[in-house]
């Protein structure tokens, strides 16, 4: 496996505990921020922005459901 393929698969399984974070949260703001903390240890070279604006994503898909 490359270096690239290792960091895809990083992102991926944090983005699926991103999005499972996301459906367990009560606020957009509670949801971001687990993510930012757990973005530390998991994929530290996402930047604030991606970060955000992932779980803002995630955060508008998972209530659209529910609308």
């Amino acid at each position: 496996m490359g270096m690239s393929s290792w960091i895809m698969d990083l992102e991926d399984k944090y983005w699926d505990t991103v999005a499972t974070i996301v459906s367990e949260s009560e606020t957009f703001q509670e949801a971001e921020s687990s993510a930012k903390s757990l973005a530390k240890t998991e994929v530290p070279f996402l930047d604030v922005e991606t970060i955000s604006l992932g779980v803002a994503h995630l955060w508008n898909e998972f209530w659209s459901n529910y609308q």
